[in-house]
């Protein structure tokens, strides 16, 4: 029992530290510094940590994995090239979350029905190949996947709000930065970058 205990722990372990330098290696492919990306990621691990800031009836958010994913969100809407990329990356956004409120409800709420992913992170994989889908640069991927999490999320906690009396709390961004939020918009950028080197080596 032990070794086997042992050895999944370290797969768990492995998989954090593969993401994370995912996550890093997508916030510099965004035009950020490298210090500067490593300074985020190391905000987000500790700002998961913290505890959540309450909005209002039941709605609360996570500093880690949503505060800074949506002020990334927000600077790289400002430093969008052009007013069609601001527009576009917001628009996926939405579409993204009208999207995957969609799927959430067609899909069964545990695995062995056809797939084997964790219920968690099913939206933020719709979320994040939809994202590329729609908005195609890295940007407007990366503010697809995010922002679609975020609607999908507040989404839920009006239907929460519409169906009961009883406030139902929602954290956004509640597991940090391991939360689909962020998944979703990491899955995004990567595919855009992995679709866009197929395509580069095809052509050439």
């Amino acid at each position: 029992m032990f070794p086997e205990a042992w050895e999944i722990r370290l797969l768990v372990g492995l998989s954090m530290l593969i993401y994370l330098f995912l996550l890093h290696r997508v916030l510099n492919r965004m035009r950020m510094d490298g210090f500067i990306s490593l300074v985020l990621v190391l905000a987000m691990i500790g700002g998961g940590l913290l505890a959540p800031v309450s909005l209002w009836k039941g709605l609360s958010f996570n500093w880690g994995g949503m505060f800074i994913p949506l002020a990334i969100v927000v600077y790289l809407i400002i430093k969008a090239d052009t007013s069609l990329e601001k527009w576009r990356g917001l628009v996926t956004a939405l579409l993204v979350g009208a999207a995957v409120w969609g799927v959430d409800r067609i899909l069964p709420g545990t695995p062995g029905f056809g797939y084997e992913l964790d219920p968690l992170y099913i939206p933020a994989v719709f979320a994040g190949v939809i994202a590329y889908l729609l908005g195609r640069s890295r940007r407007s991927a990366f503010i697809g996947g995010v922002g679609g999490i975020l609607v999908l999320d507040l989404a839920a906690w009006g239907e929460n709000m519409l169906r009961s009396s009883q406030e139902i709390p929602i954290v956004l961004g509640g597991a940090g930065v391991f939360d689909a939020t962020l998944v979703a918009g990491v899955f995004a950028v990567l595919l855009a970058e992995l679709v866009g080197e197929i395509r580069e080596r095809t052509v050439s």
